[in-house]
């Protein structure tokens, strides 16, 4: 990632030296080489042919069939990395599959991913329902999952969290495995110490300590039962933090009540424009605050900026609910009043909340819903007006 802002920044103070590329559309072939970064939101998006840069791309359905030089940040439904990528991959996904070597590091989320028997990447850090390693990991391996797998081999450390772990594979570093169950098959080998905990206290690791010893840890049990879904470790934290929401929607529907009854309907009529326009905001706005904190002279401006930017990530799920309520309420044409839209905004706050914890699928659906309800609102602001009025 900090390879891409580095890109965009030089592309930014040496326009002739660089380019980006940007597509969007329901269906969408690369089917040419690409020599410039390439940015991408669509329903189904295949690439056929090499990218010679970076590539941002969200999308439901998306395929990468050829090489892609630098970087990938990707958030969509189906994913399949059917070609050899040169650095680092980070994405999010509903199933995520990888099928040909990774240069760089790893970092996945989805509710299913896979890496192939005989591919290569370096490290991994993931978390998500179903993980299973295949293939050979050069660095080290940590997350959470629901079920992880690993039949390939592990050339440095691993630390894995979640409900159940299976290890029948060959792990060269240390290892820390805490699951409710832990099975070792057959062909497992461990080769340096191992720390575990599982729900019976015992796990019967068999031939596969290699000069190693395991050693029973309490200390990594998985304790359950907190407010944990609704991001707050107490109840009374849970009741402020909701509290605080309903505030924040109530100011947030009354400043902006005009604009985002008009987003409600963008939302519907050009939703992939929206979705495209909320993700590029995401990107750049960082970029921008980065340019102006090397140019020094701006730096105040770069302060401003972060500032904005992690003050709209705490509000996304606050925005975008107030979004979805003007647009239900605009559907059905019910001409709700301040406060029924207010409160119809809270229980899809909370609701969004819910969702947003369903393994990995949750976030792929806020991700794209917080993009498409940004989108919509950035849409709507008249810009033709304000510059007219600078200008004056």
């Amino acid at each position: 990632m900090i390879k891409i802002f580095f890109v965009l920044i030089t592309l930014v103070l040496t326009s002739q030296a660089f380019a980006f590329r940007i597509e969007y559309g329901n269906n969408i072939i690369i089917s040419k080489p690409v020599y410039e970064d390439l940015y991408i939101a669509g329903g189904t998006i295949t690439i056929n042919a090499p990218v010679y840069g970076d590539l941002v791309i969200a999308g439901g359905t998306i395929i990468i069939n050829d090489t892609i030089t630098n970087d990938i940040i990707l958030v969509g439904g189906t994913v399949r990395f059917n070609g050899f990528v040169g650095d680092d991959i980070r994405c999010a996904g509903g199933e995520i599959r990888i099928t040909k070597n990774v240069n760089g590091d790893v970092v996945a989320t989805g509710g299913s991913v896979t890496i192939d028997k005989g591919v290569t990447i370096g490290g991994l850090l993931a978390s998500g329902g179903d993980i299973t390693i295949d293939g050979n990991v050069n660095g080290a391996i940590k997350g959470i999952f629901g079920d992880l797998v690993i039949n390939g081999y592990v050339s440095k450390n691993i630390d894995c969290r979640g409900g159940k772990i299976t290890v029948n594979g060959n792990i060269a570093g240390r290892s820390i495995l805490a699951a409710r169950i832990i099975v070792i098959g057959a062909h497992a080998a461990f080769n340096n110490e191992v720390r575990y905990w599982n729900k019976q206290g015992y796990v019967d690791f068999k031939l596969s300590l290699q000069n190693a010893k395991a050693t029973y840890d309490e200390s990594l049990r998985i304790n359950t039962g907190e407010w944990y879904y609704l991001g707050s470790a107490t109840l009374l934290a849970l009741c402020w933090y909701l509290g605080m929401a309903l505030f924040m929607i109530l100011i947030f529907q009354y400043l902006f009540s005009a604009t985002v009854k008009k987003a409600a309907d963008t939302c519907f009529n050009r939703t992939l424009r929206s979705l495209a326009t909320g993700f590029l905001f995401f990107i750049t706005v960082p970029v921008a605050a980065l340019i102006a904190f090397i140019s020094l002279v701006a730096v105040p401006v770069g302060i401003l900026l972060i500032f904005f930017y992690i003050s709209i990530i705490f509000l996304a799920s606050v925005i975008t609910a107030v979004v979805t309520a003007n647009w239900y309420n605009n559907r059905t044409n019910s001409k709700w009043n301040y406060w029924k839209l207010s409160f119809v905004a809270f229980g899809i706050f909370v609701l969004f909340k819910l969702i947003s914890m369903v393994p990995f699928a949750g976030w792929i659906i806020m991700t794209f819903l917080v993009c498409i309800s940004f989108g919509s609102i950035l849409l709507n602001v008249n810009w033709k007006r304000r510059r007219h009025n600078a200008a004056a």
